[in-house]
Formats: C-alpha cells, structure tokens, sequence
C-alpha cells in the first residue's frame, strides 16, 4: 500500500493491470503526486481478494487482461459493491469497448496510452476526485431520500414510477420492487392521473413547481422537479409531504376565529338590551321619577346579566384550545369538586365512578359546572306549583359507561325533537340564560377528541353522555 505523502483527506485507489510495472508506476505516481492512498494489483483475482478486504474509494482498471478483462473485472466488483466508482483504460480504438463500459456501469473511462505516453496522471487524479466525490454526493442524497418521511418518487413522462423510496412504499403498502415498472394512475387512482398530468407539465415547460391534494383524508404540498429532460426518457422527482396536521391546524384556527366573531356577535347582540335596560333606569333615577327600589332591582338584573354574558364568552374563548398535554384525573374527584362551587341550593349530587381518564382537569370542571348550572336552574316545578322557583330540588347524577361518562338528572329534561341545535351559541330554554352552557361543553369536549350527545335520562330528565374517553388502568 503506497500512502499519500501530505496530510490531505485520503482517497483509497485500486490499480489493476496485468502489466505490474504499469500497475505499480500509476499507483506511485498518484501517491506521490497526488496524494492518493493506493495499492498496485497486476491480477485481476488478487484485487478482487484485496478489494473484498478493503476499503477502496475508487478502481482504476486496464481493459486488456488475460484471464478477466475489464468488463469482466468490473461485473465482478459490482457483485460485491454496485456502487463504488470504477475508471477503465482502454486503448486507441477501442470506442465500441467504451460504449460498452459505460453501458456496463462503468463510471468513467481514459485512453490507457494518453495516461503512459502523454503522463496525464494529473488528468487521471483529476478523474479519480470527480467520480469519487460525485458518488459520495449520490451516497449522502440517496441515504436522504430513503430516511425521508416525504414520499419520494421518480416518475417517467409517461406516468411510469422508476424509483420510490421507502416512505412511499409504506404509504402505497406496495414493495419498492413492486412500485417500479407500475404507474402513479394504476397506484393512486385519480390523484395519480393528476400528478402525472403536472409531471408531464413540468418536464414540458423545464422549471419546477408545486401543488397541493389529498389521498383518503390525508393531504399532501407536492414538489416536481424535471430531470434528464435531455435524455431518452425524460422524467420528474416528485416529493410528496404529508401537512394533514398542518391542514387541521389551519382549520382549527379558522374554526377558532368563527368563533371570535361569534363572541363578538354575542356580545354586540345579548349585552345591549341589558345595557340599554340599565340605562334607561339611569335616566329615570336622575330624573327621580318611579319607584327607587324597582329600579333598582332593574339595574342589578341587567348588570348580573351582563356579567354572566362575559364570563361566559370568556370561557368559550379559553375553553376551546386544544388539549394537547392531558394528565391523568380522577373523574369522581373533579365531579364532586365541580358541585361544591356550584349554587347548587337543595339539589342532590349522586357520583358513580372511580374511573380515572385522561384530561385537562380545569377544563373538565367546566363541562360538569355547566352541566349542574343547566340542571339547577331548570328544575321541574310540581303541577300544582304557582310559579317555576317552586320546583323540586333536581338529583344529578354522575355515572361511566363503557367510552365515557354521563351527566344525567330527574328534572324536565329538554325537547329534542326540534330542529334547534341545542349545542348553537345563545339556545336557551330560559329568557334569564346566556344560551352558552351546552355551547361550552361541546367546546370543551372537541378540544379533548370527545363527542357529546343529549338524551333522555331513565327519570325523564335530561342525560348528556360524553364519549371518546381514555380510560386509565
């Protein structure tokens, strides 16, 4: 092994050459010239055993030999390593030997007497940097490719898949093997026929470009990228991401500012008859005409109104934030807790549960206060009752089921038969509510991944049962 004689990155060259004085001339040379590290090797045999040894950035191989010739030699060398660059020295004439070699796979070629005559080793060096630097090149962007999450592929004109990477694979459920030869339109349906109408585009027009589409829910920012549009077979790289959870989280910020201008609509709607209420009793108390006491009590409802219209646009605001960190709760826990800042007068609170769930503990306090608050203040009044505070005292109950759990009590539950949406912002039942109770509990529950669905409760009442719930061991 002749080393480089400087402390440059050292390229590790094989010279084969059944003339061992020429095999050992050139492997000198770029040692000392050129600071390559080499090994001289006159048999094509022995430098295939060295060879299987070592590790060797490039081959530099005579064409004539006996034996094994270089074409030979390099079908060898392929079957152990396809990669590695191999330069084959052919002598004058032998142009058919040189379209041969290339189509072999050979990286690159030289006139043999051009090297020994003309003493073009710094030709050859030059040479031996190139390919190796362009394989590296190829090494480092093919390991990209196959540890991409992209879906990477590239496709003929005529649709045809030449080469795919393992995400694709995995994403189509179709070999790497098995992909090639196949087009995008016989893989991916409709969405295929699409892309390859923009590849075809592309390759057309000679610049890149890009476009976004969707494959079973799933959506996907494609990149074309034309290649070998000089070849006989023209074709594009298309590189597919997968920005589904993007999508969501630009829908979700639109679903969010909706509901911004809801707040906004809420709040310039509900609050300017309680404001235009208070007023008004201003107005008279200045004018100190009426009763004092009236307008009084007036005032206090009006402005008891309004605060319960911004604590609740409150909570919609902040409830409705995904819940991206839950931790584990007891549900029994959180529900008691839940009751006792409840002004639950003579109501009953009856919890059936040791579960434990996954979930943002303050944020599932408000779905159970809502929910108390909806059933407190809509009691059922006896029939022979004069007015509706005369009603009994609800029981609420709270109970799991096999995804979740339920709030339910025996009070005179809701008609939902209607075409109303009771989950709509501002439906209520009672001229004294904010219609935002059963608005934040859908909130609240889509920001978990649950669901929420009202019913009848066994006593007649009203039963919202919360489903989607992970459990806990």
């Amino acid at each position: 092994m002749t080393t480089p004689s400087s402390g440059r990155e050292q390229l590790s060259v094989l010279v084969v050459d059944d003339s061992e004085f020429f095999a050992e001339m050139t492997a000198e040379t770029l040692a000392e010239d050129h600071d390559f590290g080499t090994h001289a090797a006159s048999d094509p045999k022995a430098a295939l055993d060295y060879f299987s040894d070592n590790d060797v950035d490039c081959i530099v191989s005579d064409y004539e030999m006996p034996g094994m010739d270089g074409l030979e030699f390099l079908d060898a060398v392929r079957e152990r390593e396809p990669d590695v660059p191999f330069i084959l020295l052919t002598g004058r004439g032998d142009e058919e030997v040189a379209s041969e070699a290339i189509a072999a796979g050979v990286t690159d070629y030289l006139l043999k007497l051009e090297v020994v005559e003309d003493k073009q080793y710094g030709r050859l060096a030059n040479r031996i940097r190139n390919v190796v630097s362009k394989r590296r090149t190829q090494a480092k962007y093919e390991l990209l490719v196959d540890t991409s999450p992209d879906l990477i592929a590239q496709v003929a004109e005529d649709g045809t898949i030449l080469a795919a990477n393992p995400a694709m694979a995995e994403f189509t459920d179709i070999s790497r093997e098995e992909l090639v030869g196949q087009t995008l339109a016989a893989v991916l349906g409709a969405v295929g026929e699409d892309r390859t109408a923009v590849g075809q585009s592309v390759i057309e027009d000679g610049d890149p470009t890009h476009a976004e589409d969707q494959i079973d829910g799933r959506s996907f920012h494609n990149i074309y990228v034309p290649i070998d549009v000089h070849s006989h077979r023209p074709s594009f790289q298309l590189v597919s991401r997968d920005i589904t959870e993007r999508v969501e989280r630009e829908r979700e910020l639109k679903r969010q500012n909706e509901r911004l201008e809801e707040f906004a609509s809420v709040v310039s709607h509900d609050m300017r008859n309680p404001l235009n209420v208070a007023q008004s009793a201003l107005q008279l108390l200045e004018e100190d005409r009426g009763d004092d006491a009236e307008l009084q009590a007036r005032l206090t409802r009006s402005l008891d109104r309004m605060e319960s219209l911004i604590d609740d646009v409150l909570t919609l605001a902040r409830e409705g934030e995904t819940v991206d960190d839950p931790s584990v709760v007891d549900l029994g826990t959180i529900a008691r807790e839940s009751w006792m800042v409840t002004d639950s007068g003579e109501a009953e609170l009856v919890v059936d549960s040791t579960a434990r769930i996954q979930a943002d503990d303050g944020r599932l306090g408000s779905i159970f206060s809502n929910l108390y608050g909806n059933a407190v203040d809509h009691g059922c009044p006896p029939s022979d009752a004069e007015d509706a505070e005369d009603a009994d005292p609800v029981t609420v109950t709270v109970s799991v089921t096999d995804d979740g759990f339920v709030v339910a009590d025996d009070g005179c539950g809701m008609n939902l038969s209607t075409d109303e949406d009771p989950f709509e912002m501002g439906y209520s039942t009672d001229t004294e509510g904010t219609g935002m109770g059963l608005t934040i509990v859908e909130r609240v529950a889509e920001a978990h991944g649950w669901s929420v669905e009202l019913g009848e409760s066994e006593d007649g009442g009203l039963a919202v049962e919360i489903s989607g719930v992970t459990f806990v061991d």
